[in-house]
C-alpha cells in the first residue's frame, strides 16, 4: 500500500524546515522561523507558551547542531584551522547544496573535500571581517588529510595482494590497485602532526597554521589491526607509488627514471625494488587491474 499523499507532503515540508539554514546575523545561531511553511506552523502542536513555529525551531536547530558535530568529527583539522564558527557556515552551505540522502549519518560528509576545492578558488580564503585569511592550498591539504583518515577508517577489510610467479607476465601489463585501507599523503605543512595534537583538544576556536615545511613530506596512512598508522615515504618512493596506480610496472619505472636527476639513477633499481617489496609486505596493494581499465 502506498503512503497517503498528505503524508508525503508533510514529510517534504518538515524536511524543508529541518534543512532551513540557521541565521548567523546576530553572531549566534538562531532559527529563521519566518521561512517556515505557515500551514505546517499552524498544525504544529504548541507546548506551553511556545507557538508552532517555535516548536519546529527546536527540530531545526537540533538538526543543524547534529550536522555540525558530524562534519567537525569527520574534518577536525579543517574545522580548527578556520574555527568552528566559519566551518559551521560552510557546513550549512555544503549540506544545503548536497542534502543528506542516505541512512548512515556518517555519509553526510561524503563529497565535502571536493566541494571545498570548488567553493574557494582564490589563493587566500578570508576567515573573518578583520582580514584574517588562510592559504587555499593549506586548507585543501588539511581536508585531504582529514578525508584520507576518514577513508582509511571506514574502508572495508581487504586481503593484501601477494603476487605469484605465474602472474609475472600479467603484472607487466597491469596497474597495481591501492588498498582501500591505505592512503598516500603529501604535505607542505606539518598537518598530520597537528591533527594528532588536536585529538585530545575539544576546543572550537581557530588555531594558527604552522610554518611551511622546508621540504614537502610524504606519508602512507595505513589501517592496522587496532589503529591507523603512518609510514614516512621518500619523495621518489611516493612518486613511484603514484605512478604505479596509473601505469604498468615497466612504464612506471621508466617514467620515474626520466624524472630522476642523473645522480639518483645508479641507485634507483635497488631502491625501487626495496620500496616495492616493503609496500607488498605491508599490504599496500589489493590487486591488479588491466592497464586499459
Amino acid at each position: 500500500m502506498s503512503a497517503p499523499l498528505w503524508l508525503a507532503d508533510f514529510q517534504a515540508q518538515f524536511a524543508a524546515v529541518l534543512r532551513t539554514p540557521l541565521d548567523r546575523s546576530t553572531g549566534t545561531l538562531r532559527a529563521a522561523t519566518i521561512g517556515y511553511p505557515p500551514a505546517l506552523c499552524d498544525n504544529a502542536r504548541p507546548r506551553g507558551a511556545l507557538g508552532g513555529d517555535a516548536c519546529l525551531a527546536v527540530y531545526n536547530r537540533q538538526y543543524w547542531f547534529r550536522m555540525f558535530g558530524v562534519m567537525a568529527n569527520a574534518f577536525p583539522l579543517s574545522a580548527r584551522l578556520v574555527g568552528h564558527w566559519t566551518f559551521n557556515a560552510w557546513t550549512m552551505q555544503f549540506l544545503s547544496e548536497n542534502p543528506p540522502r542516505g541512512w548512515d549519518v556518517d555519509q553526510v560528509a561524503d563529497g565535502f573535500e571536493a566541494w571545498l576545492g570548488h567553493a574557494f578558488s582564490a589563493p587566500e580564503i578570508p576567515l573573518d571581517k578583520n582580514g584574517v585569511t588562510l592559504e587555499r592550498a593549506a586548507l585543501l591539504q588539511a581536508a585531504r588529510v582529514d578525508g584520507a583518515w576518514r577513508s582509511v577508517f571506514l574502508a572495508p577489510a581487504e586481503a593484501p595482494y601477494r603476487p605469484s610467479p605465474v602472474e609475472a607476465n600479467v603484472l607487466m601489463t597491469s596497474r597495481l590497485q591501492l588498498s582501500r585501507g591505505v592512503e598516500l599523503i603529501a604535505e607542505d605543512w606539518p598537518l598530520l602532526d597537528l591533527r594528532h595534537q588536536l585529538a585530545e583538544d575539544t576546543g572550537e576556536t581557530r588555531i594558527p597554521l604552522p610554518p611551511r615545511l622546508a621540504d614537502p613530506c610524504f606519508w602512507a596512512m595505513v589501517r592496522g589491526p587496532s589503529a591507523i598508522g603512518r609510514l614516512a615515504l621518500q619523495p621518489r618512493e611516493a612518486q613511484l607509488f603514484a605512478l604505479l596506480r596509473e601505469w604498468p610496472l615497466p612504464e612506471a619505472l621508466a617514467r620515474l627514471e626520466r624524472a630522476c636527476p642523473e645522480s639518483e639513477r645508479d641507485g634507483l633499481p635497488a631502491n625501487a625494488h626495496a620500496w616495492l617489496m616493503r609496500s607488498v609486505a605491508l599490504g599496500f596493494w589489493s590487486g591488479i587491474v588491466p592497464s586499459n581499465q
